[in-house]
């Protein structure tokens, strides 16, 4: 059946060599035209993606659609990437229904089980890579594999947990053969890296501690299912997936049941016979969540020897009579150097009898705590919980960071203090809200971590009151929740919060959160200290030139500004810019100091330096040839790099000046920073550095409000000058893209004596 597509052929000659009219494609010349209709057709399906095919080369389409059969055909498209081989192989058998699941395509097999078939695939619109499971069903099957596929889709669907593969969409397509054959399919998470089984045939025996953490995660994961009254019944290494950063996943849920629920019939066993729980033999209907941790300890068992818990008879039924009785393996039997506590850990996971094991996954959690020590100090604390004696010192601290645990369950405290303590931090830890803001009240804390839902004053409430009232400059909040969803975490940010974490979180994920928001702290310390000694020294400085030198000083300004005129004239504009540029910073910098976030930052010495320094912003473009500097028009795409060159250029210009005159540090500094950042943007989209926000250096997110202002008004061969009033909604429509949206409100209390400005010092 030829199938006719004119999407991605119109009318006319296309550029791939085809002649349409606008209908079907005639091949010019005297190749068979069966592989451009064939290459239509399966852009038409979604084999192909159009847009992989539009972005080819024209002899790459040209040598495809030239291919002589289909062999070389789908060669071709493998070649260029725009089908993979599997994929090939598939149209090349003719078998092409289930290639294309609703808005998925098709990639590649991952794997087969009794639940279906998984495979990789993405999302035809936007490139998002998945893993689909699929499920045919044809009359002559049982009805009950689709319930237990349906079930394993909504037990999934609910679960939101990082050691869980998470659930984007369910569907289903007919056979256009057999419209009695339907394919269900299961859209989740595709996650990198090896199953667990495939690991340690791969690599062997995992080390202790690395067991530790992974079966630790897996728990985590259990405890979450837990939650939601889910028991998996088929724990065994293949089910969990491992990433190539050390992340267990758990997979498979298509055993999985409620606890006040059964669709097992008695005696029909569930599950993997190596890791199956006795009292899932007798009956898997009635198994609970502790049945899901004696397969535990057998994952465990495997990853430590590389051998599964039991040695098979030969016979299934008498692997099944003896697995009733049959007691935990040891480890001490195993002749590895392993620990003799680890061992009873072993035994209580893989007891005969359920009451006799741990009664639910945190307790097997913190059993593991202490075999995870290992591999959190066989590595050194980082040199962020490092820093030097002086720094901290500066600030009235000791040489090591500060954490409030907060949370009204002890064994949050103690497991996040452990994890914490381990990295060179100093915990203390509060169970209630009331008592974290008294334990705040006494002592100088660098970071809370804080639970959401707490008795009496929860942690939003907490985290309020921090925030209308800062104890001190730059604390962080982190929040954490194991009831609230991504969403109403992510609200918790606009009250104040610094980051979150859903409970119960991972060692990895606590360690990289607690990191991430004190690497900021510290930088946001930094960067005070160095205000205030920059205050502190150019107040010196300038009360010193003014005392003693202050012709020297008039001096330097006189020179900046003539050099800075050099350039002006160069780049075929006047020295009233320069003038402008003074008095706007001079304007902007003064009513800054006036607000209250800026005060502190910004005094009259810093004002001056400014003023000083502006002339110098664009002191990079004396090295830029004159064709780019004097061209009349806008600027290719070559050109802009090339002109974006002279903040880096005039950066390092005077920074060679800096290292052979230090007398003048504090402006050449000041000057550095304005040349360098003057065209760095708030959202991270300027050049050079990309700089995000407040890591721009202040003096530069001044200096780029008045620069665009003034290249707004200014009339340019290639535009007109806008207006006053234009120009001001220009700048607040790009507050917080371009523009810091705290200096863009003061802005607008000085922006009439930008106009007076502009007025009185026309070019």
């Amino acid at each position: 059946m030829k199938e006719t597509i004119t999407t991605f052929f119109p009318p006319g000659r296309s550029r791939s060599g085809l002649i349409t009219n606008g209908r079907s494609p005639v091949w010019e010349g005297n190749l068979p035209p069966v592989e451009p209709e064939r290459v239509q057709s399966m852009l038409g399906q979604s084999l192909i993606v159009p847009e992989d095919w539009e972005a080819l080369a024209e002899d790459s389409r040209d040598e495809i659609l030239r291919s002589r059969g289909s062999s070389q055909l789908l060669s071709n498209l493998v070649h260029h990437k725009l089908l993979t081989q599997y994929q090939a192989g598939r149209i090349d058998a003719g078998t092409t229904f289930g290639l294309v699941l609703g808005n998925y395509r098709v990639l590649d097999r991952l794997g087969a089980g009794g639940m279906g078939v998984v495979f990789r695939a993405e999302h035809i619109k936007m490139r998002k890579q998945v893993a689909i499971k699929v499920l045919p069903v044809g009359p002559s099957q049982d009805p009950r594999l689709l319930q237990r596929f349906f079930i394993e889709t909504r037990a999934v669907s609910q679960l939101q947990h990082p050691n869980i593969v998470g659930a984007f969409d369910v569907g289903e397509t007919a056979s256009p053969e057999d419209t009695d054959t339907i394919l269900h399919f299961f859209v989740m998470e595709y996650v990198p890296g090896q199953d667990l089984e495939q690991l340690v045939r791969d690599h062997g025996p995992l080390p202790v501690h690395k067991t530790c953490d992974l079966i630790y995660q897996v728990a985590s994961a259990l405890a979450e299912a837990h939650k939601h009254n889910l028991v998996h019944r088929d724990i065994k290494p293949s089910n969990i997936q491992v990433t190539p950063e050390g992340q267990a996943k758990l997979l498979d849920f298509g055993l999985a049941r409620r606890f006040r629920t059964s669709m097992t019939e008695p005696g029909t066993l569930l599950g993997t016979l190596d890791y199956v729980a006795p009292e899932q033999v007798q009956n898997a209907s009635r198994v609970d969540i502790r049945g899901d941790l004696y397969a535990l300890g057998g994952v465990m068992y495997w990853c430590l020897t590389g051998k599964t818990p039991f040695n098979s008879t030969g016979s299934l039924i008498n692997d099944l009579a003896m697995r009733l009785t049959q007691p935990a393996p040891s480890l001490s039997q195993t002749g590895l150097d392993l620990p003799a506590d680890l061992n009873d850990v072993l035994k209580k996971l893989m007891a005969i009898r359920a009451e006799d094991r741990y009664p639910h996954p945190q307790a097997a959690m913190r059993a593991l705590l202490p075999f995870l020590r290992s591999s959190l100090v066989e590595t050194q604390p980082l040199a962020l919980f490092q820093e030097s004696s002086d720094t901290r010192e500066a600030d009235g601290k000791t040489g090591c960071f500060h954490v409030l645990l907060v949370d009204d369950e002890a064994g949050i405290r103690n497991f996040g203090r452990f994890v914490l303590q381990t990295e060179g931090l100093q915990c203390d830890e509060a169970g209630s809200g009331n008592e974290a803001l008294e334990m705040i009240r006494n002592k100088k804390y660098d970071l809370v971590l804080l639970d959401v839902n707490m008795p009496a004053l929860s942690g939003p409430e907490v985290c309020q009151q921090l925030r209308q009232a800062p104890p001190w400059p730059n604390l962080k909040i982190i929040m954490a929740s194991g009831n609230a969803n991504v969403e109403v975490l992510s609200h918790l940010l606009l009250s104040g919060a610094d980051d979150f974490l859903t409970k119960p979180f991972s060692i990895s994920q606590l360690k990289a959160r607690i990191k991430a928001a004190l690497r900021l702290k510290q930088v946001q310390d930094r960067n005070d200290s160095l205000q205030r000694h920059l205050r502190t020294v150019n107040h010196e400085l300038e009360k010193a030139l003014h005392n003693r030198q202050s012709d020297i000083v008039d001096a330097r300004n006189a020179l900046v500004l003539a050099l800075a005129k050099l350039v002006e004239q160069r780049a075929s504009e006047t020295g009233a810019h320069l003038l402008r540029m003074q008095d706007y910073v001079r304007c902007l910098a003064t009513e800054a100091a006036r607000s209250g976030q800026f005060g502190d930052a910004i005094d009259e010495n810093l004002v001056d330096l400014l003023v000083c320094c502006v002339p110098l912003h664009d002191i990079g473009k004396v090295a830029l040839p004159d064709h780019i500097l004097m061209k009349p028009g806008k600027l290719d795409k070559d050109e802009r790099q090339m002109m974006q060159t002279h903040t880096i250029v005039g950066a390092e210009t005077l920074q060679e000046v800096a290292r052979t005159h230090g007398s003048a540090m504090a402006f050449l500094h000041m000057a550095i920073d304005v040349a360098r950042s003057h065209h760095e943007r708030y959202d991270g989209t300027g050049y050079p550095d990309r700089l995000v926000g407040e890591s721009i250096p202040l003096p530069g997110r001044i200096v780029a409000i008045a620069d665009v202002y003034d290249a707004l008004r200014s009339r340019k061969p290639y535009k007109p000058g806008l207006s006053h009033a234009a120009a001001v909604q220009i700048i607040n429509e790009a507050a917080a893209s371009q523009f810091d949206p705290a200096l863009v409100k003061v802005f607008h209390h000085c922006a009439a004596d930008f106009e007076r400005i502009f007025r009185d010092n026309p070019d």
